[in-house]
Order: C-alpha cells, then sequence, then structure tokens
C-alpha cells in the first residue's frame, strides 16, 4: 500500500493541504485493516504506516514516482504472495504463515479484505478533499478509475493482480470490484468509521513521525 507523489495536480493544493490529504489516506489505509479485518473475524495483524519525503513532486517517470513514495503501509496485506488461483489456499497457507486460512473461504475473506483496505486509502483522501471543497462525497464519483487522481495508482494496479487471480473473466473480475468498492465506500463513509479515521488522521498529522506501528493504531481507534 503505498501513496504516490501528485503525478498530475502537484499544484493544486498547498503543502500543507496535500500532507493532510496523505495523513488521510494513510489513516483510511489503517483504520480499514484493523475494523474491516475484526469485522470478518481475521486474527489481528502487525503492520507499521511509513512517511517519506518526495524529492520532487513534478515527476512524471513512473518507477522514479514509486521510488519516491510519500507514506506506505509496511504489512498491511494478509496475501503477500498471491496464488494462480483462489483455490490454491495451501499455498497461501504455507508460503505467509497464514495459518487460520485452511479452505478456500478463509483465502476468499482474506483476498476481499486486502481489497477493499487497498481501497479504503484513496476514498478516504477522497471524502477528505470533498468535504473541504464543500461538495457531496457521492460513490458516482468516486468509482475505481477516479482513485487514481487520490494517490491510488500504485493500489489500483495491485488490486488487477488480486483480481487477476479470482476469475479469467473480465465481466465477472469488474463485478467483484464493484462489490469490492462498494463496501469500501459503504466503510469510510459510516459516521462512526469517519470520526474514527479523521481522528487518526488528526494523530497522524500531530505526531509528525516517519513511523507509527500498528499497536498505536490500536489504541486510536479503540479509544
Amino acid at each position: 500500500m503505498r501513496r504516490n507523489i501528485h503525478v498530475n495536480n502537484a499544484a493544486a493544493y498547498t503543502p500543507e493541504i496535500r500532507r493532510r490529504c496523505v495523513a488521510y489516506h494513510e489513516a483510511g489505509h489503517a483504520a480499514a485493516i484493523y475494523l474491516i479485518n475484526r469485522m470478518r473475524s481475521i486474527p489481528p495483524l502487525l503492520f507499521n504506516l511509513r512517511f517519506s519525503v518526495a524529492h520532487s513532486d513534478t515527476v512524471t517517470d513512473f518507477q522514479t514516482a514509486y521510488e519516491n513514495y510519500i507514506a506506505c503501509i509496511e504489512g498491511g496485506r494478509l496475501l503477500h504472495t498471491l496464488p494462480d488461483t483462489l483455490d490454491d489456499f495451501r499455498y497461501i497457507s504455507v508460503e505467509n504463515g497464514q495459518d487460520w486460512i485452511r479452505n478456500p473461504e478463509n483465502l476468499l475473506n482474506a483476498f476481499e479484505a486486502d481489497v477493499i483496505n487497498l481501497l479504503a486509502g484513496s476514498l478516504a483522501e477522497a471524502k477528505f478533499v470533498a468535504e473541504m471543497d464543500d461538495e457531496i462525497f457521492t460513490y458516482r464519483l468516486v468509482d475505481p478509475p477516479a482513485l487514481e487522481n487520490y494517490g491510488g495508482s500504485f493500489d489500483l494496479a495491485l488490486i488487477e493482480d488480486y483480481l487477476q487471480r479470482y476469475s479469467p473473466d473480465q465481466q465477472t473480475r469488474d463485478q467483484k470490484l464493484n462489490q469490492l468498492h462498494q463496501v469500501a465506500f459503504n466503510f469510510i463513509n459510516d459516521y462512526h468509521n469517519w470520526r474514527a479515521i479523521s481522528k487518526l488522521a488528526e494523530f497522524i498529522l500531530a505526531a509528525d513521525k516517519d513511523t507509527i506501528c500498528s499497536e498505536e493504531v490500536a489504541t486510536i481507534l479503540g479509544e
């Protein structure tokens, strides 16, 4: 989960507003990892939020932009190594140490949670921007392609990799993406979840640290 630099709209906001965008983006990821996984009865996951400073806000080369990410979450995914299909659950259990994944249903649960959590970062940033601009945050205006405008390029590429394992059929993949995008949108747009995300984002901004661990996230979200 990497929050890339603003390649297309670097001059759209002040540095302070862009800093807040990043904080809400990462808070969305972290809150989803903590709360969505818990709602799905998935064992707790240890992760770190790491923040960096891109060398340039005008980088256009994709690889250079990847290396100059603004923020990322290390250890936030349940499936670090994807199988060829979601039927190959034994491979996941051995390679990733996910002992609770014991059947295809468990693997599908982890797959869906990862995709939802990947979507949550850009959706949280989009909601922050909408509120800042006094706009209505609607599902229609933040469909998956639109999330590239909110630092979601790398996450969307990773989600596509997940979907390739889900089905060889494009229509089936699109239906699954739309389903999980709706779940992620509803999670971000929920009043109580948004309050928790906002609280975590403000903590990130106030702490101004290079690294925030999952234990700190759990403390903030559990208050």
